[in-house]
């Protein structure tokens, strides 16, 4: 399936979903440097074909809303940004994989290296611990850690 029908299929099946308190929190090293990200808001969630579906919106510095899809698979996670600029962030545990990041800068090819991928899904929400590497140019340019927790309501 295509990103494009597979987006036309989630927006179809967000009427069946569930809703989620969502907290993402990422910590990113590199550079001698460490800074801690931390977002709340409200999302949708869907559990289609054996992956899972998280869309959800945050706000930039500069009011700019910006629309995310995070689509969890039992070895691979992405995450798609469209809004101020198109993003589309892949991860596969042990491996490489390209992403497109759209930074204040421009647009940026990266390569990511993922480490761990933990998923977690019960009857009270989902939790997500994802380490990875980014790579530009076949240098290391940070490290993350990132937790996306979801209570359902």
């Amino acid at each position: 399936m295509t990103g494009d029908a597979m987006e036309d299929c989630a927006k179809k099946e967000r009427k069946a979903g569930k809703k989620l308190h969502l907290t993402i929190r990422g910590i990113q090293t590199g550079f001698g440097e460490e800074e801690v990200t931390e977002i709340a808001t409200t999302a949708d969630y869907f559990h289609r074909a054996g992956k899972h579906y998280i869309f959800y919106e945050e706000r930039t510095e500069e009011g700019h809303i910006i629309k995310n899809r995070l689509t969890i698979d039992s070895d691979r996670v992405e995450l798609k940004k469209s809004g101020a600029g198109e993003s589309l962030l892949r991860f596969r545990f042990g491996h490489s994989q390209p992403c497109r990041y759209h930074s204040p800068a421009g647009p940026l090819e990266l390569m990511s290296d993922t480490k761990r991928i933990d998923f977690h899904r019960d009857k009270k929400g989902i939790r997500l611990h994802l380490d990875y590497s980014f790579y530009a140019a076949g240098m290391l340019m940070s490290e993350y850690r990132l937790t996306v927790s979801g209570r359902f309501i």
